[in-house]
Order: C-alpha cells, then sequence, then structure tokens
C-alpha cells in the first residue's frame, strides 16, 4: 500500500457516456436469427442496442468501454457463422476483432493485431475500414498512404483466424473515402476514393485530381494489386457498394456536388443529377447513404447535405442472364427521386423488419417506420438516360423539387440525445425531497433545445380516484392460481378492509369472504384457489369457486398478542407475533394451512419478516429472512426435518423496517431475449437469475445482499441512503423483470439493467404503498398506488434510461446561458447561428425549419436571446439581435445602481470565422424586470469580441482578445474604469474570488491576476508551465483552478500559498509588477495536483450534490453529451484502498482494443492525483474467480470490497 500524503486526490465517477456516434452498424451480433441488433462506436465504447419490433422502440442493452480512442468500427460475417464480428481501429494501433460473448453478456476479443503506433496519425491505417460482401477480408485504410488488407476464416473448433496484413501502399496518396465491393465469391474487391499530391508542387495551376481505384485481393496468390484506376470529378467524396453476385450489378455509387454516377471497373457509368430544393443556390453532397436488399431486388437511400434523402434504383440485367456474358450484371439505367427529410445523420441503418435508425450527427436520434417505398408514379424521377454525359448533368437547370413533411416514413420513437453539449447548470431548489436537476443547453441550428436532466423515473397515470379516508395499504390478487388478471383490489385503512371487484367496471364486493373490520397486513392466492388475508389478529384463508367464497380457515392469535408483520408464497405464510415469536405455516394436500408445531422465539422485538419466490419446481422456498428491533438479520430455514433453524445472523446499521426476498434478473438475459417478448408469468427466470435480500431500514438507507440459495449465505453488500424516513419495500412486475419499490422521502425502484443494479426515483408524487396489478385493460406494467387519499392505477414502461429529460424548444444553436434562477426563476439563453436567413416570428415557419432547417445565405447571422421560466418550463420572452451575433451573456448588479440587476450580452456584426474578422463589437445591456422580462439600455463598441464577461467587485469585467478591461454603467453607455493588456492570446474563461481574477486563454492555458484598486491595474502573478488549451474552469477555492481543455483533459493547478499572501499584501503590486519574468511568463508557476484524460471536451463545471443527503461534488459536463462528477477524497486509508483496488483490476482486466489502460488515461499528460471510479466499478464484472483472487491479494473478503465501492458511489452519484 502506499505510504504518500496526496496533497490533493479526486474520485471520478461517469454518469452519463459520451452519447455521440463515430459509427453504427447493424448485424446479428448474438446469434440470435429473429433479432436484428444495433452496434453503435461512440468516441470511447461500444454499445449494444435492439429494437422493438412492436413499438419500433430502439434500447440500449449494453455498453462496453475500451479505454481507448475509436477511430471507426465494421460488422462481418463469414460464411456459415451465426454471429457478426466487429472490426474496431482506435488509437491502440491494433486491429481489433471482437465478437459477443452470450454466457458472459460481453463482448470478448477475438484476434488483436498489431499494425501501427498507439495513437492517432493521418498514415497510421484504421480511419477508414471496409469488408468484403462475404466476410472474407478486410481493407483498413489511412488518411494517406497506407492501406493494409486482413483475410479471416475459421478453424475446426471455430475460432477465427487472421492472417497477416498485406499491404497496398502508394506514396503522396490521400484516401477520402473507401468501400469493399459485392463480388459473390469472385477475388474480394475495394474501392477507394483517391488523390495523388506528388506533383503538387511543382504544378502551376495546384490542382489535385481525384481517382476512382479499385483494388483487388487475390485469394490464390495471397498478393493485393491495384486493379483498376479513373479519374473522377475533383469534388467526389463519398462511395457506397452496390450489391452483386446474384444479388446485383455490383459496382459503386460515387458522390460529388449536384451528382451521383454508377460506375464499375471499365463498364459503362451512368450519372443523375441530385435534386435541390426549390430556391436553393448551391448544390449538395451526399454525406451518407445505406444499400438495403429486398426478396428480388434492392435501392439505396442517400441522404444530401441538407437532410434530403434520395431514393437510387438501377435498372439492371442479372448476372446469370444471357446479356451479362458472364461478367457480372449490365446496368441499363439509373434512376433517383425524392424520398423524405430528415435530419442530417452520420450513419442509416435499415431493420428487416421495416424500420429506418436515423443516427443524426446533432441533437436528438430517431427511429422510423417505412409507411411505403416512395414508388408513387407522380413523383419527379430523374433518369441516367437523359444525360449522356457528366457536364449535362451539371448542367440541367430542372433538378428542383419541393420538400413535404413525412411521407414514406412515419416517426415511431425518439432517442433522445444530448449531443453537442454546450453548456449547463446544477439547479437545486432547496426542497429536502427534490434531488438537482441539470439544465443543458444541446442540439445545434433549429433543432437547439434546452434539455432539462431529472433523474427520475416517469409514469403514466391511467385513473385517479379519491377516496373518502387515507389508505395505508392496497393489494391486488387473483383468486385462483390459473387466473390471468387479478380479480379483486383490496383497500387497507386504519380501521378497516375495502374489497373492490375488478371487471368491467371496478366496484365494491359485498360478498368477499374477507374480514373487513380491521386492517390488513397482507393478502395472496395460496394454492390453487384460495386466498389469504392476514390481518392484526390471526390470518383467514378464503376458498372461492367461480368467484364466489365457499368456505374460510380462520387462525387467531392468542389473547393479547397480534400479529406485527407476515410474508407469503403460494405454500407458505410466515407471520412475526408482538410476543417475540415466530409462527410459520404450509398448505397441505387439499390447500389448508397448516401451522408447525414449534415457533421459533427470537432475541428481541420482530419488526419484518420476508419469504422468496418459489423456486421452479419446488414446494417451498427454503429460507425465511427476520428482521428485528436489536438491529439483528437472522436466516432460519424452512426444511421441514429442522424447521426455523437459525441459518446465520447478521448484524445492520440500524433496525429492518421491511424486507424482502427478490430475485432479480441476470444481466445477461437483456442481451440474449428478444426485447419484444414480454411474458409476464416467465418462472424459468428465477433458475437464470440472482437472489437478493433488500432491506429498508429505520434510518432511510435501503440495503441490498445477494442470497445463495443453496446455502443461505449472504454477500456482496450495497447501500443507499434514500432519505430521512424509514424505508419500504414492495415487489413489482414491470415487463419481465421484477423491480422493487422504495419508498421513503421519495419513492424509488431498484431494478436490473443490462450494466448493473440501478436505483431510481419514480416522478413525484411520494407514494405509501404500491402493488403490481394486472388486467384486460392494463395488461403489462401495471401498478396500484397511494398517496394520501388518492388511489391511482397507473403505468412504468421505462426503464431503459434513468434521466427523465424535458425538452424546450430554441430558436438558433445556444452559445450561453445565465441563470437567474435564484433571483426571478429565469434563464437567459444567446443563441446563433451562421449563414442562414432569418425570419420573423411565425409560428409556422419556425415548424417548417425544424424539420428542413434554415434557408442558406452567406455570411449572415441569426440571433437571438431567450428568457426560459424554470417553472413554467416554457420560453417567455424572445428577443431577435438584427444583424448581430450573440456569444457570451452575463447577470451584473453595478455599484452605480445597487438595487437593479442587469444583464450584459456580447455580440458582434459581420462576424467571420475563418479568418475571425468582424465590423464591431459590442456589450449590449439589458435591465431585468420584476416578471424577469428584459428592457434594452444602450450598447458599447468595444475593441474585439469579448469571448469572457464576468462580474467582478459591482462592475462588469470584459475579456476581449489579451485584453482585461472593467466597466461601470453609464446612461448611455458602460463606462470604463479600467485596463489591462495581459500576456496572452484571446481569453475566453474568467473566474473570481475577492480581488483575484483567474484568466483562461485559449491556448495558453491559466493566469493567476489580482486587481489594484489604488493603481487601477490587474497584476498577473503566476501562471501555469504548459500550454493548454482551456475551454472551461472552476474555481475549488481560492487558490485552486480545476480546468478542461480542448483535447479532453481535466486538470487541477494550485497557486503556491507563499505566492498567494503575496499578492494579497501588497496593497500597490509594485513587487509584483517589477519581479523578473521567466520563460516567457510570470515569475512564478502554479503547482500541477491533478491530471486526468476523460475522452470528451468539457464544457461546464458545476459545484453541488447530487443525491439526497450526498456530500458536495464537481459535476462536469462534456461537448459529447457527457457527464461526470469529481469528489475529493479525504481519508489516506481510502484513498490507498482504492488505489491498490485500482491497480489489480488494471491487471485483471482485458480491454477489447489491448489499449495501455494508463497510457489512454495519461494521453497528453501523465494521471495524476485521480482514481478512477469506473475502472474501480469494473471489479464488479469481473468473474468470481478474478474477484476472490484480488479480494486474497488485498488480504480482504470480496463482500468487503463491494461495500466499499458501493458505499462510495452512493455518496456523491447516482
Amino acid at each position: 500500500m502506499s505510504d504518500t500524503h496526496p496533497e490533493l486526490e479526486l474520485y471520478n465517477l461517469t454518469l452519463q457516456p459520451s452519447v455521440s456516434a463515430v459509427k453504427c452498424c447493424i448485424g446479428n451480433f448474438t446469434g440470435n436469427k429473429k433479432q436484428q441488433e444495433v452496434v453503435r462506436a461512440t468516441n470511447t465504447a461500444i454499445e449494444l442496442w435492439k429494437l422493438n419490433k412492436k413499438t419500433g422502440q430502439l434500447v440500449k442493452a449494453f455498453s462496453q468501454d475500451t479505454y481507448s480512442n475509436i477511430r471507426s468500427i465494421q460488422n462481418f460475417k463469414i460464411t456459415k457463422s451465426l454471429k457478426d464480428s466487429l472490426i474496431i481501429t482506435s488509437d491502440s494501433g491494433n486491429l481489433a476483432i471482437v465478437e459477443f460473448d452470450n454466457n458472459k453478456g460481453r463482448f470478448r476479443r477475438a484476434s488483436c493485431e498489431p499494425y501501427s503506433k498507439t495513437g492517432i496519425r493521418r498514415i497510421g491505417p484504421g480511419e477508414f475500414i471496409a469488408t468484403d460482401g462475404e466476410g472474407r477480408a478486410a481493407m483498413i485504410a489511412a488518411i494517406e498512404k497506407n492501406k493494409l488488407v486482413y483475410t479471416f476464416r475459421k478453424d475446426s473448433n471455430d475460432d477465427l483466424l487472421v492472417s497477416s496484413p498485406l499491404e497496398a501502399n502508394k506514396n503522396n496518396t490521400l484516401t477520402f473515402d473507401l468501400t469493399g465491393l459485392d463480388v459473390g465469391f469472385d477475388n474480394p474487391m475495394f474501392a477507394s476514393i483517391e488523390c495523388d499530391y506528388s506533383n503538387f508542387e511543382n504544378d502551376s495551376t495546384k490542382e489535385l485530381y481525384k481517382t476512382l481505384s479499385y483494388y483487388e485481393l487475390d485469394l490464390g496468390l495471397n498478393h493485393v494489386v491495384r486493379k483498376y484506376s479513373e479519374d473522377i470529378n475533383n469534388s467526389s467524396n463519398f462511395v457506397i457498394a452496390i450489391p452483386g453476385g446474384v444479388h446485383g450489378p455490383s459496382g459503386v455509387l460515387i458522390s460529388s456536388d449536384g451528382m451521383v454516377q454508377y460506375k464499375y471497373l471499365n463498364k459503362m457509368a451512368h450519372s443523375v443529377p441530385i435534386p435541390k430544393r426549390t430556391g436553393q443556390v448551391c448544390s449538395s453532397r451526399i454525406v451518407a447513404g445505406v444499400v438495403h436488399r429486398l426478396k428480388k431486388a434492392f435501392f439505396v437511400l442517400l441522404q444530401s447535405d441538407q437532410g434530403d434523402l434520395f431514393k437510387v434504383t438501377l435498372d439492371y440485367s442479372p448476372q446469370d442472364s444471357d446479356e451479362s456474358n458472364g461478367e457480372g450484371g449490365i446496368v441499363d439505367h439509373m434512376e433517383i427521386k425524392y424520398f423524405d427529410s430528415l435530419p442530417i445523420c452520420t450513419s442509416l441503418l435499415i431493420f428487416k423488419a421495416g424500420f429506418l435508425y436515423a443516427n443524426c450527427e446533432s441533437g436528438d436520434q430517431y427511429v422510423y417506420q417505412f409507411e411505403k417505398l416512395g414508388d408513387d408514379p407522380n413523383d419527379k424521377v430523374f433518369t441516367s438516360t437523359n444525360y449522356p454525359d457528366d457536364v449535362a448533368v451539371l448542367e440541367d437547370p430542372d433538378t428542383f423539387f419541393d420538400v413535404k413533411p413525412l411521407d414514406n416514413l412515419n416517426l415511431v420513437s425518439i432517442i433522445e440525445n444530448l449531443n453537442p453539449l454546450i453548456d449547463s447548470k446544477l439547479y437545486d431548489s432547496g426542497n429536502a425531497s427534490d434531488l438537482p436537476v441539470i439544465y443543458s443547453l444541446c442540439g445545434s441550428g433549429p433543432r437547439s433545445s434546452m434539455k432539462i436532466l431529472n433523474h427520475e423515473l416517469p409514469f403514466s397515470e391511467i385513473v385517479s380516484q379519491e377516496l373518502p379516508s387515507v389508505v395505508q395499504k392496497v393489494f391486488a390478487t387473483k383468486l385462483s392460481k390459473d387466473d390471468v388478471y387479478d380479480k379483486f383490489m383490496i383497500l387497507s385503512f386504519v380501521d378497516g378492509t375495502l374489497v373492490l371487484g375488478i371487471g368491467e367496471e371496478v366496484e365494491e364486493v359485498e360478498n368477499s369472504g374477507f374480514v373487513s373490520d380491521t386492517n390488513t397486513f397482507d393478502v395472496q392466492q395460496i394454492g390453487s384457489t384460495s386466498v389469504v388475508q392476514i390481518h392484526p389478529h390471526g390470518i383467514r384463508q378464503i376458498f372461492y369457486k367461480d368467484g364466489e367464497p365457499q368456505k374460510n380457515i380462520d387462525w387467531n392469535t392468542p389473547t393479547g398478542i397480534e400479529i406485527v408483520c407476515s410474508s407469503c408464497t403460494n405454500t407458505q405464510v410466515v407471520v412475526g407475533l408482538s410476543n417475540r415469536e415466530l409462527a410459520y405455516f404450509e398448505i397441505d394436500e387439499f390447500d389448508r394451512l397448516i401451522e408447525y408445531n414449534e415457533r421459533k422465539e427470537m432475541d428481541a422485538q420482530i419488526t419484518s419478516v420476508s419469504l422468496g419466490d418459489l423456486p421452479q419446481g419446488k414446494s417451498r422456498f427454503p429460507f425465511i429472512v427476520v428482521g428485528c428491533k436489536d438491529s439483528s438479520l437472522t436466516i432460519l430455514s424452512c426444511d421441514p426435518s429442522d424447521p426455523l433453524e437459525t441459518i446465520s445472523k447478521e448484524v445492520l446499521s440500524a433496525t429492518a423496517h421491511s424486507l424482502l426476498i427478490r430475485s432479480m434478473k441476470d444481466s445477461t438475459l437483456f442481451i440474449n431475449s428478444e426485447i419484444d417478448v414480454i411474458d409476464e408469468e416467465d418462472n424459468t427466470q428465477l433458475s437464470t437469475s440472482v437472489l437478493y435480500v433488500h432491506i429498508g431500514m429505520e434510518n432511510g438507507v435501503y440495503a441490498r445482499l445477494q442470497m445463495d440459495l443453496s446455502t443461505g449465505e449472504l454477500s456482496n453488500p450495497r447501500n443507499k441512503y434514500t432519505g430521512p424516513s424509514p424505508v419500504s419495500l414492495a415487489p413489482l412486475r414491470i415487463g419481465n423483470e421484477n423491480v422493487v419499490s422504495i419508498i421513503s422521502t421519495r419513492t424509488y425502484l431498484g431494478y436490473t439493467t443490462a450494466g448493473d443494479f440501478k436505483i431510481t426515483p419514480l416522478t413525484k408524487p411520494t407514494f405509501q404503498h404500491m402493488c403490481s396489478f394486472k388486467s384486460e385493460d392494463v395488461p403489462s406494467n401495471g401498478v396500484l398506488s397511494i398517496h394520501g387519499k388518492d388511489l391511482l392505477i397507473m403505468t412504468i414502461d421505462q426503464l431503459d434510461s434513468d434521466f427523465l429529460i424535458e425538452s424546450i424548444n430554441l430558436r438558433y444553436t445556444p452559445k450561453a446561458m445565465q441563470d437567474c434562477s435564484d433571483l426571478n426563476g429565469m434563464l437567459y439563453v444567446a443563441e446563433s447561428d451562421y449563414q442562414l436567413v432569418t425570419y420573423e416570428l411565425d409560428e409556422e415557419k419556425i415548424e417548417y425549419c425544424q424539420q428542413f432547417g434554415y434557408e442558406y445565405k452567406e455570411d449572415s447571422w441569426g440571433s437571438c436571446l431567450q428568457v426560459i421560466s424554470v417553472e413554467d418550463k416554457a420560453v417567455g420572452q424572445t428577443i431577435e439581435l438584427i444583424k448581430e451575433a450573440a456569444f457570451k451573456v452575463c447577470k451584473v448588479k453595478f455599484n452605480s445602481h445597487p438595487n437593479d440587476d442587469y444583464l450584459v450580452v456580447s455580440t458582434s456584426t459581420d462576424q467571420r470565422l475563418n479568418p475571425n474578422s468582424n465590423s464591431g463589437s459590442y456589450l449590449r445591456v439589458y435591465k431585468i424586470q420584476e416578471d424577469g422580462s428584459l428592457e434594452f439600455l444602450h450598447k458599447t463598441k468595444v475593441d474585439s469580441l469579448s469571448l469572457s464577461i464576468i462580474q467582478f467587485q459591482n462592475g462588469l469585467l470584459v475579456g476581449s482578445a489579451n485584453s482585461l478591461t472593467l466597466y461601470d454603467l453609464g446612461l448611455k453607455q458602460l463606462l470604463k474604469k479600467a485596463s489591462t493588456k495581459l500576456n496572452c492570446q484571446q481569453i475566453v474563461d474568467m473566474k473570481t474570488q475577492g480581488f483575484r481574477v483567474v484568466v483562461s486563454d485559449i491556448r495558453d492555458s491559466v493566469r493567476f491576476v489580482v486587481y489594484k484598486p489604488l493603481e487601477g491595474k490587474f497584476i498577473e502573478f503566476v501562471d501555469d508551465s504548459i500550454q493548454r488549451h482551456i475551454t472551461k474552469t472552476v474555481m475549488v477555492d481560492y487558490d485552486t483552478i480545476l480546468g478542461g481543455d480542448k483535447f479532453g483533459n481535466l486538470f487541477v493547478l494550485r497557486c503556491p500559498q507563499q505566492i498567494s499572501e503575496l499578492s494579497d499584501e501588497e496593497n500597490h503590486g509594485a513587487l509584483l509588477i517589477n519581479k523578473e519574468q521567466k520563460l516567457n511568463g510570470t515569475a512564478y508557476r502554479l503547482n500541477n495536483l491533478f491530471n486526468f484524460y476523460v475522452g470528451d471536451i468539457p464544457t461546464s463545471f458545476e459545484v453541488g450534490s447530487l443525491t439526497m443527503g450526498g456530500t458536495s461534488c464537481i459535476v462536469y459536463t462534456c461537448l459529447q453529451g457527457k457527464i461526470g462528477c469529481l469528489h475529493a477524497m479525504k481519508s489516506l486509508s481510502e484513498i490507498n484502498f482504492f488505489k491498490e483496488l485500482q491497480k489489480f483490476v488494471i491487471q485483471e482486466l482485458e480491454l477489447l482494443t489491448d489499449r495501455s489502460y494508463l497510457k489512454f488515461r495519461s494521453y497528453y499528460t501523465p494521471i495524476k492525483g485521480c482514481i478512477d471510479g469506473d475502472l474501480v466499478e469494473e471489479y464488479y464484472k469481473l468473474s468470481n474467480e478474478k474477484r476472490v483472487d484480488i479480494a486474497t491479494k488485498m488480504d480482504r473478503l470480496p463482500r468487503d470490497i463491494d461495500k466499499r465501492i458501493s458505499e462510495m458511489r452512493s455518496r456523491v452519484a447516482y
């Protein structure tokens, strides 16, 4: 163990991984022929998604971190193989081929072939991957020069064999796109768009020419040759393969500006224009495409950079026809027509079930269903026979079409997506039962939005009925074992029980057989045709026939003794009595409850008791778990030979208020089963699940322990603080999964996902009791719940995401946000977009732009300010900025106007991005009214665009270029009070405490600056030793700054205490000014305490608590949607424990791309002062043998390690 005493140690946890996909593939990765899966590669992880064919919902089944930066993926299937394999290229420099392991529920590495140095270089292969149509070979290409070809085959043991790479390199050649041709079982071929720049320096015209090159792999000679090459249009950017062999003519479609061409070696080419929208000036180009095979035909969907989908079809003679001469199909002509319009995508995938998945470039993702295939004869069609050559295509004046709402496609599902995540704020209402909410600016263009992220699960209310008095518990029960639906609904009041019949109408049952003059503890269908009611004074067993009670059997408690708790199965009943005794019953051959002769006396007052679900093929659950007032947890045996014998005893941190033994589905089953096949009565789950004891304690802590069904041994503890109130538990059945309701200050649901067991709050209100409910009208996911006097019938359908995301549409791409929720409940958002036509406030026009995008206009801006109400979750005011673009926004209270609040907006006119220039930069000042609306006061011209503005000393501090300027408010403009030029290039962020300002530069890291009022100067006194490209920072304390840069690094810098004191003590700053500078910087340097590479660009930092009763942490968000938190560790023993655990997990972890973990986390600077919680939690996913081995090395029990990891997450995160 480490003996060091670190100055700072942070524990990093990911709350939500990055959601932006590098690429997507579709295939049969689990081997289920009936189910197609989608694999999405994010920046660092591989995700497996499954489609529910009934609803069209795409659900994430699994995610696996690779701890590397993924460049590309491509699937392939070797002939006669049951599964698709996946090729991954990354910065590891290895060609990783992975297959899904159904037993472990994870991808496993089938092969890993090194081919390049680590890192991402333009000459490093892996930017492009193309596979042969029959899965025999793959080509991986670099941006420049290098191409490698691998062949694949299976050995006698069905293991994948990968050949040594064959080179197809060519110097001074750039590759723009690559695809694998479908040639049947002929030699594999690949086609690439290339450009030879070898003569560029000597060419006076400085023009480059692109070629389409074909590479053939001769399987007999094991050699790659450049078979054919031809010149193509210089704007060509996209190539996609056409089906070949018996399925089509083979060849490729090439896209260039305004044109799509069919080509295949030296065969006749065909060209058609890319249709343009009416009024569109510039030509379109293709950015995405997909080929879909039908039984006897195929079609291609291509998407332009405007978002329009075009259907391309080829009329050809089959390969085996007389016209083909055995040389492949001959294409007669090609047609293209407008199909529909979608948001711009990076990948388009078509399912055999008739769904289209659109992996959008930004914003939400969509699943569409095909309504028709665009075969309307009235549609405008462009045919290649009308264009004798390329010039005719480009000169055709009549290539316009009118966009239309979705016609051939129907939107069926929306997958909420946070990419790109531009800024966020952590909002805490201050209510003890409310969890913090994250407000995020997401998306781009007309699809921009403010996303409100609630850590909650939604429910759908079907019926709500107010009752005459408060209900304590609610139950739903069948009357016989063979009933499909529940027949009775039982409401337990303080002094009575009401039974309602469930049919076409819900009405009171006069003759139910229930005891109605007392409250009810439990109700259970037992045996074949009877129901048990447990009440304080005894047990009543009611036998039914045709829904009518036939006879009752009562068991009464002794005089003066009451039942305090109970639990039941279909064959067993156990009750805890007020005299500390436990009574146990089982049914006989006539379904009658018979009490065992001996009762078990516990050491203290019984508070809770539980039996589990009956194991498959068994007549009894073998154990009883009992909780007592002395905080003990006792396991008793139900074995008839030795009934109620103590098996083991545990001591809890508090008294068990509620107990529940519940089988939870094994996470691997979520991946291996079809998600659209739901069987509510599937008892086979018990044999393929994990058994847990769920404990709700008096102190508000929920605990979960894994139980061994054969021995009763408890292990793997997990804890979660749910609030100050005692925790009550109840079993639910949602979908095909056992779920636990956890009721305390809030209502939570505990459930298993493909990754782990999760505990997520349910949306308000907080319920007092819940139970599962099933009827003809609510056949699945039904729940009965009680809230005060209200009875609710509802459904809970969404368990695949623990974030409930609400969206507020914005007009343009958001740039910055100012949180004034504590002042007036408002958020102020600055928005702007480049090269578009602005429009008036027209709702129809807004809807049009949200679907089809903005109209293009060169060198123009659309910009506005929007005021958003936190309470109403709606836009309250929109202020259009004519001919100006807004970039930053800030709330200020000026010294000269202490009773008013103002909003300052940084804008520019005629802003150009490359090169960076404008015709004027301004600071617009608005007065914030009492209702939160804005009133314009004036604007002040400044020297350059201000990319950072904050309040400082009751004034406005502005960072423009390398200048710091302090302003006060004047009547007609802002008044300059102080200005200083710093030794940097472009200020992008500032944070302040007192007279100290931490200034961040776009490429020169951070520097600490102190303001001296007596001199009216800002003085730099300490800076960083590394030139970091800063994106965002936050002050952890007066001397410490946490920041992020555009390469995905997090870092912490601290000012040395002696230097900090010196800067504060000197009133005039003479010593600081005259101190000799070092290495073109200040005289002093900041200490680097923490470095960590997260693989995504940080865009915001917020300090706060994420959980109820949790400790404070720093929440960070990243551009591609990643959300994480950093928590300062204070105990040296805890630091050493997790460091040692992390070391052993690294040794045991098998990473898919074989990337060195330490090199990955130390991408630009060595990892320092950080414990990676994501890596630590990989311990859960290791095999039992590896977990035990690690525990032995650490001289601890596996359950102790599990508990420490669980406690760390519950302390700070979800």
